[in-house]
């Protein structure tokens, strides 16, 4: 308890009242105060030691300066008491032991008193005018701050006025996390290696380092680390451990994923990261052409610097399930990480779950994948201990045997036996078997633990604050935690007092080790096992609860950005929070027809595609709408809304590259609206369908879908779907080799479109792009050429972003065609130099810009045919790399079918052109096959064949006859 004594003259009988008054009111309101009034008679020991003794004593001793004070503490007035005199003695003297450092006296100024009546040697500390600094004095007594400095944050990387950034940059978003750090020497090893320059040299698709204690090293740099391994294992507390013991590293990010959600069909943007890396860098750029083009930028940024990036937590970007690879679903981290694996000056390291699909052998030797195992027995005994764990070495062992040496799970066990008891570890039976088991192994041990956690805490703010912890999947500000709250809801924060809210952030945090600091210390976090064990708990145990607790989550986020009609991704993060917390309580239709359809796509202006590009940023909130992703709508919704919304899925993933995951909402779609007779939107789904397929690679299903969506056009009776829904089944017969029947459906389409609009006899838009295609394969290079300069012009008038790019793409093509054809060589320059060049930047820019991916390999591959005919080779290997990521990696099969065809011509071209750089710098296969272009004809043959892509077959022969001579 805090002592207080007032030192003060007897001036008057008003004064000790005075005098009195503060202390008894000091006492009241909890703090130790001593005046010598409360003396009955005289003290034992004598006033003079009593004075020496309470001063000594005192927490603080507050000087009430009067005139008269003053000339009795120097000692300048003979009548009258002496205390005071004695008083300034002690005051002085201690003041001068300790060099003046006060932390004690305090000079009170009563309302007659004056500055000028306070002792020289105390003027120049903080004083008090009584009564009205009165909360002050008490707020200085009790500890109690008026404000309290927030936390710290990073400091803000400022570019210089010549454009160059600080070459010191040190920003750090990895969780704190809690315990001693205990084993992994050989990670650790690898990871000096690696930062050093140097790797083992036997470390790709390494799977133990244990047994390499000692790795032998070569000059090979390596550029990124996997490590892969479960929730729990330890992957982030390893990085923590080696960031701190790691001083010399000029330029750190640090990013954490598991922030953004711990389940695998979970999913999430990789935006806030991209904002936060470009703003440390220095970048100010705020618009791009494209998803990749964010990770090349980010790479530029990279480029030249002796970086460290870290990539924590990173599987809520990566496709889950067996089915799938780990392949990474966002198109700007992909694209960082393949011009990382290229990268000399610096190292990323990635943990994940699931290795990612991307970082393939073919990036090999600069890419290293490491399982990280669980704790040794030696190591998990030693994690214990340090938990004050106690117990033979043998129970202790056979305890980490029985958590499966798992750091989570034995990390939570330990903190519950040091506090329930004693640390005995042979009390660990005391721990129920889990009441469901669900998830893996290691998870189950977690969970056990968790479950032993939520019995102790039954009934306490803990177990509330927990659960408030899983209602989301990412770090969690104070404020919103105080606005539920405030909002008392029933079996959650009802009824729970203020300074209990905080004594369990802070038991939770200090003694059991569960939450976690981030960002700064300013917001709550804690392990992501934690909070779905906890998250479920309270779906399952409380509905009520989860969705009252959803409901305020939904009405908070929705109302706080500051226009109804956010501009760009980053003053759009609250409506998507909204839809996530919305879709969580249940209010599916609600968050579609408040936020999403009027808000995030601004209905069917389609913003946050159309204009912002963001395919991912959509599909992940398209996601909440979902049981399961992607093929069960949420049951709340209408009928309508749940094709709508699988149709929307579908063309996101498509738009995403994800093209097989894309076929089961599309399919689902149609099959809806032709239940429901909605001919229209059955047109337009099926027609989605069939260019999918054709993408694909399954022509035949594509004909046959196009057809279908053409007979659901004409039931429809609409003139835009007849038209239209044509030339999507002449372009799949096209495909097909089938140009006759092509030729005959797109004429149809076009007079149906002089019916529909005779002002614009014409077909333009997609539809002309399809028509101008045929007919570019037939020669008609001057027909093209108009048709096309008719379409641009309606497409610019309209600001259509796809079909703009899409008829620069044509024109290109044309003024390519058209040089190649012409006897003179001024005009073959011009077409192929200049216009066709101009045109096909354009349009690989405009593609790009659109931001999905199933039409940019048609850019790249017209501008690499341009590229080889100027014998611009390495430009041309370039672009038809691009196009071997895309096609390769999103089963593109038909793009990837021209890609070997264009790369067998390029070859060709190479071979006849000698140089003594051609063919240097091809990556765009494993072995010396890829430089053979029989190699490449062999492969499109196949190709064709499986596919059915015989629009082809002509220039297969022309190849294999080319070889051949």
């Amino acid at each position: 308890m805090t002592k207080v004594f007032i030192s003060y003259s007897h001036d008057s009988d008003a004064h000790r009242e005075f005098v009195r008054g503060i202390s008894d009111r000091l006492r009241k309101e909890g703090l130790d105060c001593l005046i010598d009034l409360y003396v009955n008679g005289f003290p034992p020991e004598g006033w003079q030691r009593w004075m020496e003794n309470q001063i000594e004593a005192a927490d603080f001793v507050l000087l009430v300066c009067t005139e008269t004070y003053l000339r009795r503490y120097r000692g300048q007035e003979t009548d009258g008491g002496r205390g005071v005199t004695f008083e300034g003695v002690v005051i002085s003297q201690t003041l001068y032991d300790h060099y003046y450092r006060n932390t004690k006296f305090i000079p009170l100024i009563p309302t007659h008193g004056s500055l000028d009546h306070v002792p020289l040697t105390l003027k120049s500390y903080s004083r008090y005018y009584l009564p009205s600094d009165y909360d002050k004095l008490y707020r200085v007594l009790t500890g109690q701050a008026e404000y309290i400095a927030p936390p710290l944050g990073e400091i803000r990387s400022m570019p210089a006025a010549n454009g160059h950034v600080p070459t010191f940059i040190h920003s750090d978003r990895l969780p704190t996390v809690k315990g001693g750090f205990f084993g992994r020497t050989a990670e650790l090893q690898l990871l000096n290696n690696a930062w050093s320059g140097t790797t083992p040299t036997t470390t790709v698709e390494t799977q133990n380092l244990a047994s390499l204690p000692t790795p032998p090293t070569t000059n090979t740099t390596t550029r990124i680390i996997q490590f892969i391994a479960p929730g729990g294992t330890g992957k982030t507390k390893l990085l923590r451990h080696w960031l701190d013991h790691t001083a010399d590293i000029p330029v750190l990010i640090a990013w954490s994923f598991y922030s953004q959600g711990s389940s695998e069909d979970k999913q999430t943007s990789a935006t806030p990261f991209f904002s936060h890396a470009f703003a440390k860098l220095g970048s100010t750029r705020e618009r791009f052409a494209s998803e990749e083009d964010k990770g090349d930028h980010l790479a530029e940024l990279l480029h030249g610097k002796r970086y460290v990036l870290v990539l924590d937590g990173l599987e809520p970007l990566q496709h889950g399930g067996a089915a799938m690879r780990g392949e990474l679903k966002d198109k700007a981290i992909r694209q960082l990480l393949r011009q990382l694996a290229r990268h000399p000056c610096g190292l990323c390291i990635i943990t994940t779950r699931i290795a990612l699909h991307e970082l393939s052998d073919r990036d090999a030797p600069t890419v290293i994948r490491h399982d990280l195992q669980n704790l040794t027995v030696a190591d998990g005994i030693q994690l214990l201990q340090s938990l004050g764990v106690t117990g033979s070495a043998a129970e202790l062992g056979k305890a980490v045997g029985e958590y499966g040496g798992h750091a989570l799970a034995l990390s939570l066990l330990g903190n519950v036996l040091r506090l329930r008891h004693q640390g005995d570890v042979r009390k660990r039976d005391t721990l129920k078997a889990l009441v469901k088991a669900k998830g893996n192994q290691d998870s189950r041990h977690a969970f056990k633990v968790m479950q032993a956690y939520a019995e102790w805490f039954a009934g306490e703010p803990e177990l509330a604050l927990l659960h408030l912890l899983g209602l989301f999947d990412h770090p969690i500000g104070q404020e919103v935690l105080q606005m539920l709250w405030d909002a008392q809801i029933p079996h959650l924060t009802a009824g729970i007092d203020e300074d209990e809210w905080l004594e369990a952030i802070a038991s939770l945090r200090e003694e059991h080790h569960l939450l976690s600091q981030h960002d700064g210390g300013g917001d709550l976090d804690c392990h992501p096992l934690i909070r779905e064990y906890f998250g479920g708990q309270l779906q399952t145990q409380q509905p009520q609860a989860w969705q009252q607790a959803h409901e305020r989550l939904y009405e908070y986020y929705k109302a706080l950005p500051e226009k109804e009609l956010p501009d760009t991704l980053e003053e759009m993060q609250p409506l998507f929070s909204a839809v996530a917390h919305g879709c969580a309580a249940g209010l599916h239709q609600q968050a579609l027809e408040e936020v999403y359809w009027p808000r995030i796509k601004r209905k069917k202006e389609g913003f946050i595609v159309k204009k912002l590009g963001a395919f991912s940023d959509d599909l992940a909130t398209v996601a909440h709408f979902f049981t399961t992703p992607w093929h069960t709508p949420a049951a709340g919704l209408g009928e309508a809304e749940k094709a709508v919304l699988l149709n929307w899925a579908g063309f996101g993933l498509r738009a995403l590259g994800r093209l097989r995951e894309a076929l089961e909402p599309m399919q689902a779609s149609v099959e809806m609206r032709v239940k429901q007779e909605e001919w229209k939107a059955a047109a337009a789904n099926a027609s989605n369908l069939s260019e999918l397929r054709l993408t694909l690679g399954d022509v035949a299903q594509a004909v046959e879908s196009g057809a279908r969506s053409s007979r659901y056009a004409d039931q429809s009776g609409d003139m835009f779907q007849r038209m239209g829904k044509r030339t999507t089944h002449a372009d799949a017969l096209h495909q097909a080799g089938d140009t006759a029947a092509a030729l005959a459906l797109f004429r149809e389409a076009e007079q149906l479109q002089q019916e529909r609009q005779p002002a614009y006899p014409r077909l333009y838009s997609l539809q002309g792009f399809r028509y101008c295609d045929l007919l570019l394969a037939q020669g008609s290079t001057a027909e093209v050429l108009e048709r096309a300069e008719y379409s641009i012009e309606i497409a610019k008038q309209n600001r259509w972003l796809l079909d703009i790019a899409l008829d620069q793409l044509t024109l290109g093509r044309a003024h390519l065609q058209q040089a190649l054809l012409s006897p003179s060589p001024a005009s073959r320059e011009r077409g192929q130099g200049g216009e066709g060049l101009h045109w096909l930047e354009q349009a690989v820019a405009g593609l790009r810009a659109y931001g999905s991916l199933q039409h940019l390999p048609r850019g790249l591959l017209a501008r690499a045919a341009l590229h080889r005919h100027t014998r611009n080779f390495a430009r041309a290997r370039q672009d038809l790399q691009e196009v071997f990521d895309i096609a390769d990696g999103s089963g593109m099969r038909l793009h990837l079918t021209d890609y070997h065809l264009e790369m067998a011509r390029l070859l060709v071209a190479e071979s006849l052109a000698p140089s003594p750089l051609a063919g240097e710098g091809w990556e765009g296969g494993n072995s010396c096959e890829a430089a053979d272009p029989a190699y490449h004809i062999e492969a499109a043959a196949k190709l064709i064949n499986e596919t059915g892509y015989h629009r082809r077959d002509k220039e297969l022969l022309e190849l294999q006859q080319a070889i051949a001579n």
